[in-house]
């Protein structure tokens, strides 16, 4: 199994914070799982989490920006 060289800098780094890279991973992740078609035919094999991981490092997701200072507010 390959192992993979990202740190949460690198992930805050996309996402803006870790907590937005962990929604946005498992969001795909589950995708993936659900219809394995999403993705080629070499990563099939690997499993979903690692497939997202990948595909977010190489910057082929799209998502939203997420806007802390709003998730933030307390209602």
């Amino acid at each position: 199994m390959d192992k993979f060289g990202y740190t949460t800098p690198d992930l805050k780094k996309k996402a803006g914070n870790k907590y937005a890279a962990v929604i946005i991973l498992a969001n795909r992740a589950k995708q993936l799982r659900e219809n394995p078609a999403d993705t080629d035919e070499e990563n099939r094999r690997l499993k979903p989490t690692f497939v997202a991981l990948k595909e977010f490092m190489q910057d082929k997701l799209k998502f939203p920006e997420f806007d802390i200072d709003k998730i933030n507010v307390d209602d």
